[in-house]
């Protein structure tokens, strides 16, 4: 009888005194807001073609973007807008979006620029490009190219600017595919090749 007393009198103690047990607080984890990259609505340019010294007007439409530039020298713009430009030669216009998630690019102002009369033996013609892909082992691609009669090369993604002839290598991850385009520009026109790559 005095055992279930003693038991009764300790329960009792724990219940009055605060501050005898302590529950551990929850710990939080908070999951970070996935961002959303910028979108380019729109960005194009009119006329497409100009003779020497004449103008186009570049238009663009970005939203979600904190910065927006344009390269050719334009530099910094505002999300939404339009510049008058005259460009020498045929010319490609970028426009890159960014904001916390990353930067968009897009390249699909083009202005031609008409030339006058070439030299005699010598013939007006587009871009001729060779494009290919050759695949390396492992998630490893090598990119080939040879490009003729252009003023102005590009490969879309992420190599920019480069040289009438080379090659580079770039990586696929595993189960993915990946585009790469290549953009070649001159006076008279404007040519493109596109390659898909696909890692196992």
């Amino acid at each position: 009888m005095k055992k279930a007393v003693f038991i009764s009198l300790s329960l009792l103690l724990l219940i009055l005194i605060p501050g005898c047990i302590t529950l551990p607080s929850p710990v939080s984890n908070p999951v970070p807001p996935v961002g959303t990259p910028p979108v380019i609505i729109e960005f194009s340019n009119n006329p497409a073609t100009i003779n020497s010294g004449g103008t186009s007007t570049l238009l663009w439409n970005v939203t979600g973007a904190t910065s927006v530039s344009i390269d050719q020298g334009i530099g910094q713009v505002a999300v939404a807008g339009t510049r008058v430009v005259s460009p020498a030669k045929s010319t490609l216009y970028t426009i890159s979006a960014t904001n916390s998630a990353g930067t968009v690019i897009r390249s699909s102002a083009i202005i031609i620029v008409s030339a006058p009369a070439p030299p005699p033996q010598t013939t007006a013609s587009n871009p001729v490009i060779s494009f290919t892909a050759s695949y390396r082992g492992g998630n490893s691609w090598q990119l080939n190219w040879n490009v003729s009669n252009a003023t102005q090369i590009v490969i879309r993604p992420d190599i920019g600017p480069v040289n009438s002839t080379g090659n580079t290598v770039v990586t696929v991850p595993s189960g993915q595919t990946k585009l790469y385009r290549l953009e070649a520009v001159n006076d008279w026109g404007w040519a493109y090749w596109e390659v898909v790559m696909g890692s196992p």
